[in-house]
């Protein structure tokens, strides 16, 4: 193939912020400006195009502003890069899960998780306030972290679900439910939840295309923040395990373009409707990184074919600032195979490709390992995979790892595809619904123990797992289905954890 044609960054920028519509009411368009220097001139610039400031984290700056003035803001002294934000995927896919928890002990004698606070961080909360006092705690505190404040992030019934779990395995514990749209507002959201005095935080969303897999990035730093803390953090895998593809970038043929296999430079995904009368708009969403986030200056770039023809492209400028990551994201109505491309620009070395569709468009080269989202590469975070309630085989989708750094992660698995009063009886599938049995179980253990570290509490719900990858850990199950087992005295054993001493 010939090399194919780029375009500039500021048209790119603009037309994935369409694409993905964070675009404010007001027609400007929503960007993060990552800093390397004060923020005070940053903020009066924004202020003089007609812009408006909206949320700081760190040295991140989330702001709108007018479209055509991004390049000009984007020459600001002390600023390094100016981006759209990033934006979370939920790893969706009572509660059928409690049955095989083991809770039965902890019921009789009534520790339910009073004492614990544990918070819900997710993309909305539609219909929380029809379930208080049922299905969910009478008074949970509440706060949007979202620049319009929209708790129900756009009739998003997502979080409201994780949070039914929770309360279904440990109802007795204090409830936060705070939503964000953009990383930004989720370390916004982190630090208020620390300063309230939550104990676990349970995370159903992922952040694909942010950080390189191995327990870095601003995400993680997040995760690290709140377990200093003395939060325990409960993660999601992620439901990337049919839809990743990771391998060395070859090119035997020399034409510039990837071969996934053999001669095929193509990764195919097929759009189908379940009905030949069904009317349905696809949302295609690609993300393309590789192991260079020091350098930042080997150059890859992503398209998306339909026959010989480009109809999305990712092709930014890594020249040392632009991380190394590419991102599709594309809607149609129109039926059929297209195959994903990824062509080497400017590259002195053959990268370590990662390759992720977000929904399952049936991947031609697929690879479920080191499919994890971030953050559940964290050492810190707990994370969670998904098995079936019934079976406890593992789901397919269920990412799994190791890490980019050779950890084994999932640490724990738990039931999905449960019954919820908000998703009703077709079930909440997927890693989002696996990730709160365990945020409650964290609860349960911080209710009866309040003085155990987050350390202690992992190692405690560890060394309890069942099935598949008890006593040892794997990269699919890691040590196995949470299970919380018998107490004495109503006391929970064991009393010790390897090499620390439990309070």
């Amino acid at each position: 193939m010939a090399l194919l044609a780029r375009r500039g960054d500021w048209t790119q920028l603009q037309s994935v912020a369409q694409a993905r519509g964070i675009w404010t009411s007001s027609g400007l368009v929503r960007a993060v400006a990552e800093m390397d220097g004060p923020l005070i001139l940053l903020r009066e610039a924004v202020l003089q195009v007609g812009g408006s400031l909206e949320v700081e984290y760190g040295s991140l700056v989330q702001f709108a502003a007018p479209a055509g003035t991004l390049e000009q803001l984007a020459r600001t002294p002390g600023v390094s890069h100016i981006r759209t934000p990033h934006t979370p995927v939920s790893t969706e896919t009572p509660s059928e899960g409690l049955t095989s928890m083991g809770l039965e002990l902890w019921r009789q004698a009534g520790m339910l998780g009073r004492g614990a606070r544990v918070a819900v961080v997710d993309t909305g909360f539609d219909g929380y306030w029809n379930l208080l006092g049922k299905e969910l705690p009478p008074q949970p505190t509440v706060r949007s972290f979202r620049a319009d404040g929209d708790i129900t992030g756009g009739g998003d019934l997502h979080g409201t679900a994780v949070a039914e779990i929770i309360y279904d395995v440990a109802p007795e514990a204090s409830m936060y439910l705070a939503n964000f749209a953009t990383e930004v507002e989720l370390g916004a959201a982190v630090e208020w939840l620390t300063g309230q005095g939550v104990h676990v935080i349970s995370s159903s969303v992922g952040w694909p295309g942010t950080a390189h897999g191995d327990g870095t990035g601003t995400i993680n730093e997040m995760v690290k923040r709140a377990e200093s803390r003395g939060v325990v953090w409960v993660q999601a895998a992620g439901n990337f395990g049919q839809t990743h593809w990771t391998g060395l970038f070859t090119d035997p043929d020399g034409n510039g373009f990837h071969n996934f296999s053999g001669p095929d430079e193509g990764n195919t995904i097929t759009l189908r409707r379940a009905k030949p009368t069904e009317e349905r708009v696809f949302r295609v969403e690609i993300f393309l990184t590789w192991d260079d986030w020091d350098c930042l200056c080997q150059d890859y770039d992503l398209f998306l074919f339909k026959g010989d023809g480009v109809v999305a492209q990712s092709t930014a400028f890594q020249n040392g600032k632009a991380p190394p990551v590419e991102h599709i994201v594309y809607t149609t109505a129109a039926t059929g195979d297209y195959w994903i491309g990824i062509q080497r620009f400017r590259a002195s070395r053959r990268a370590k490709l990662d390759l992720v569709v977000t929904l399952d468009y049936n991947l031609e080269h697929k690879a479920p390992q080191e499919s994890l989202v971030v953050p559940a590469d964290s050492p810190l975070a707990l994370t969670v995979g998904a098995v079936d309630a019934g079976t406890l085989d593992l789901r397919a989708y269920s990412s799994q790892g190791p890490t980019k750094d050779g950890r084994i992660k999932p640490n724990l698995v738990a039931a999905d595809q449960v019954t919820t009063a908000t998703y009703g009886p077709q079930g909440f599938p997927g890693t989002s619904a696996a990730a709160p049995y365990v945020a409650g179980a964290a609860a349960l253990l911080k209710g009866a123990r309040p003085g155990l570290s987050p350390a202690q509490v992992r190692a405690l719900l560890q060394q309890r797992a069942r099935g598949p990858g008890s006593p040892g850990m794997n990269n699919a199950v890691g040590a196995g289905q949470v299970f919380m087992g018998e107490l004495i005295g109503g006391l929970f054993l064991p009393l010790t954890t390897k090499g620390a001493s439990l309070p």
